[in-house]
C-alpha cells in the first residue's frame, strides 16, 4: 500500500496533508520521539509551513493525527518522495499498528482540521464560508485599525501587503485552530445526536 496521499493535479497555493497512525500500547514515547525527528526533517524541506499534532485522548495506544502544511503541491510532493521521509516512516513501523491513512486538502478545508476520526469529511462549504467570514471580518478590521498609526504613511499596496500577511498568519496559526475547536459540534455534528 502506498504511503503517499494523492495530490490533485490542479492544486495551487498552500497544501495540507493529514497523516493518521494508530500507535501500539506502550509505544507512545518511541512514537513521540519519531514525531520530533520526522518533524525536524520536514521542516528542512522547501515550502514547509508548519504542522499540528492531534494526540489520542488518554489511555495507552490510540490514533495520532498529524497535519502538515506546505506552500505548494510541488514542495509537498518533494517531501513525500524524499528518501528522508521514507527512512523515518520505516523507523516508525515497529511502533504502529495498521496502515497509515493520508488525505490532502488544498482549499479552505485545510483550516478545518479538528476531527480526530480518520476519513471524516470537511464541513459543508456553506459552514466553512460562514465561519471564515465571521472570523476574518473582525480580525482584518482589528489588524487594519491597530496597524493604521504605524503604516499610515506607506503606500496603499504596502499597507495592504502587511495587513493581509498579518491577517493570514493569525488565521492559520492562532484564530482558526481555536475557533474550529470551539465550534466543533456545529462543524462536525454527531449523527446520533440529531435524533
Amino acid at each position: 500500500m502506498s504511503s503517499h496521499p494523492e495530490l490533485p493535479a490542479d492544486a495551487e497555493g498552500p497544501v495540507t496533508t493529514t497523516v493518521t497512525r494508530r500507535v501500539k500500547p506502550g509505544h507512545e514515547a518511541a512514537y513521540e520521539a519519531f514525531l520530533a525527528n520526522i518533524s525536524g526533517a520536514a521542516a528542512a524541506f522547501p515550502g514547509y509551513l508548519g504542522e499540528q499534532v492531534f494526540r489520542p485522548a488518554g489511555g495507552q495506544g490510540g490514533e495520532y493525527r498529524i497535519v502538515y502544511r506546505f506552500d505548494s503541491a510541488a514542495h509537498l510532493q518533494a517531501w513525500l518522495d524524499s528518501a528522508e521521509r521514507a527512512a523515518w516512516l520505516q523507523q516508525a513501523e515497529p511502533h504502529v499498528a495498521g496502515p497509515m491513512r493520508t488525505q490532502v486538502l488544498t482549499g479552505l478545508e485545510g483550516w478545518f482540521t479538528l476531527p480526530t476520526q480518520p476519513g471524516t469529511p470537511p464541513p459543508p462549504p456553506y459552514k466553512m464560508a460562514i465561519l471564515t467570514w465571521v472570523t476574518i471580518f473582525p480580525l482584518i478590521t482589528l489588524v487594519v485599525v491597530v496597524s493604521a498609526p504605524l503604516l499610515g504613511g506607506l503606500p496603499l499596496v504596502v499597507r495592504l501587503g502587511v495587513t493581509t500577511l498579518a491577517t493570514v498568519a493569525l488565521m492559520i496559526w492562532v484564530v482558526m485552530p481555536r475557533v474550529t475547536r470551539l465550534l466543533h459540534r456545529w462543524l462536525y455534528p454527531d449523527p446520533g445526536r440529531r435524533r
